[in-house]
């Protein structure tokens, strides 16, 4: 068996990755060293925590049976979507049909009339824009025309009637209309023109036809976690059906229906693979920038003051091939006959897994507070009828509440992760190797999973400890140098060895001492990231068996700050100053 790097980079690019997206995905390049590692062909997988499915499918580019599981209604759709094998020309020539159809029905809401020419087409994409009241004059400021005449600023936004400076932060607003809309020009070209007359007419017609009454929805109530977050009532947006606009929830609506329709299981379930896919980014979650769009935000349900209504048959159209790019990407992979299997189960309850019958388990657990994922999955679970997520038996911190509320969440989120390695070593066969995906910024998190796997009976120290570096960064990893926000991961690998000595964690040390030991021993903090280094001491603080709880990413960052290096905001990557600080 080939053992696997210290340091993985796996950009987040591939077909599969880009296929679908998840609140959190571990790219299958990423799975498959540890899967060929510490398995043979026809070996059996297994993953608890298996969100999107991607250690199924890569046991399936392996050649390795995979049973994987997860309490997340969303993640067994995502999964399942990826490992369903549908003939390519077959899925293509439905998906054009049942667009064809919809067009017909209801593709006239986007028709427009092109400024250079007059012709009537169908328009791309819509910018629309929050209203602001100016707090200086009471003036309705629109923010796209604002934006635009500080040259894209916003350090620079003045109001157009008193020209006072302008901020969002506290600024009352009004409401939302259409800045600008994007056509196919006559020379093939995506253009920009004004919103006409007959713009406005159609939004007005669609306001009248009211489908986003039809279309699927969740109410997100009070007690989730992302209610408060989100600040979803001070925003009217505590039903998932307020993020989407008249005029795209006719057209998913009735893309959504047809799909429904279709006779073939097979077919019909890869192409609600593909419809669901699009809604992050149908709706007006899908944030605008000059630039380039910055995708939807996955994580928080946000609308930003500028956004896009994206023309719904065109992502619809794009992520048919993009599904069908993803499965030649898996075919070619693939190595025998090995079957893969997703169940919904509590990672704490591993039952339909026979004892000592597993070769390997990788599995990427949530990450303490980070992502509510029961919460956010709701904007894509109505769509799929039945059940939503059980959010009582997700392993998470929540942060809402009292003092005594949260510590319980604590104590909680630890509980169902010890339960949940605990079933990882029952089924897990002598010798069988257990590899979990983690990361945090805090200290006491990671004490945390590192209590879990002692109290599990994983009390050996870790086989190994991989940095896993997916590539991009988030947009909130983009501000890590300042947020102490960690955007790279540890894969901890655990053996299961039977009567192996028991490692005693160490309590008594000098955190200080132990991560400039570790600063020490990295080769060249240039170039670096704080992320990296925080990763390197934790990895060397568990090779020695030290408690983790005292050891934050903020540490780490105060030492490199004392040894001449800041993080650069661009890049987050470390840059040594003139002078280091004493």
């Amino acid at each position: 068996m080939n053992a696997v790097n210290e340091l993985l980079i796996t950009p987040r690019t591939d077909p599969v990755y880009n296929m679908h997206g998840y609140l959190t995905k571990v790219p299958v390049a990423a799975v498959m060293p540890f899967i060929k590692a510490y398995t043979q062909p026809g070996g059996l997988v297994v993953d608890m925590f298996a969100g999107s499915g991607m250690t199924a499918v890569a046991a399936k580019m392996c050649g390795r049976n995979a049973v994987v599981s997860d309490i997340s209604r969303l993640g067994r759709h995502i999964g399942e979507g990826y490992l369903l094998d549908v003939p390519s020309d077959e899925l293509a020539r439905v998906a054009a049909r049942i667009v064809a159809e919809s067009r017909e029905a209801v593709g006239h809401f986007y028709r427009t009339i092109r400024a250079s020419d007059g012709a009537e087409v169908e328009s791309i994409r819509t910018v629309w824009t929050f209203l602001y009241r100016c707090q200086a004059c009471d003036a309705v400021v629109n923010y796209y025309a604002l934006l635009r005449a500080a040259g894209w600023d916003s350090r620079e936004t003045r109001c157009a009637s008193c020209g006072h400076q302008f901020a969002k932060r506290g600024a009352e607003v009004l409401g939302e209309e259409p800045a600008l809309v994007v056509v196919w020009g006559e020379q093939g070209k995506q253009t920009e023109q004004m919103v006409s007359e007959y713009d406005l007419h159609q939004l007005i017609n669609a306001d009248r036809a009211d489908f986003r009454r039809l279309i699927p929805g969740a109410r997100i109530s009070p007690e989730r976690e992302m209610y408060r977050r989100s600040a979803l009532e001070k925003w009217g947006l505590t039903d998932t059906r307020a993020f989407f606009s008249q005029r795209n929830s006719a057209v998913l609506y009735d893309l959504w229906t047809r799909i429904n329709s279709i006779g073939d299981e097979s077919i019909r379930k890869k192409l609600l693979f593909v419809f669901t896919a699009i809604l992050p980014r149908a709706s007006k979650r899908y944030q605008w920038s000059h630039k380039a769009p910055l995708n939807a935000a996955n994580q928080t349900y946000y609308i930003a003051p500028i956004f896009y209504e994206w023309n719904v048959y065109d992502l619809f159209t794009r992520k048919v091939g993009a599904a069908i790019k993803s499965d030649k990407f898996i075919a070619t992979g693939v190595v025998g006959n090995a079957k893969q299997k997703y169940i919904t189960q509590s990672a704490s309850n591993l039952a339909h897994i026979a004892s000592e019958s597993v070769d390997y388990i990788f599995t990427d657990p949530p990450f303490g507070s980070n992502i509510f994922y029961a919460d956010m999955n709701l904007f894509q679970e109505c769509w799929l009828g039945g059940t939503f997520t059980n959010v009582d038996l997700e392993a998470v911190v929540k942060t809402g509440g009292t003092k005594a509320d949260r510590e319980e969440a604590k104590l909680g989120y630890e509980r169902m992760l010890t339960e949940a390695f605990r079933e990882a070593r029952r089924i897990l066969k002598p010798n069988g190797v257990l590899s979990v995906v983690f990361g945090n910024s805090k200290g006491e998190i990671w004490a945390v999973a590192q209590r879990a796997f002692w109290e599990s009976g994983f009390t050996e120290k870790p086989e190994s400890i991989c940095v896993l570096d997916k590539g991009q960064r988030s947009i909130k990893g983009l501000a890590s140098g300042r947020e102490s926000v960690a955007t790279l991961d540890l894969i901890v690998t655990f053996r299961k060895k039977t009567g192996a000595p028991a490692t005693a964690l160490v309590d008594t040390f000098e955190p200080e001492r132990l991560i400039q030991k570790a600063v020490e021993a990295i080769d060249n903090l240039d170039g670096s990231t704080t992320s990296h280094v925080y990763l390197e001491v934790l990895r060397a603080a568990m090779h020695s068996g030290v408690n983790l709880a005292s050891i934050d990413l903020a540490d780490v960052l105060g030492h490199v700050a004392r040894r001449g290096y800041l993080p650069d905001p661009r890049s987050g990557r470390l840059v040594r100053q003139l002078v280091p600080k004493v």
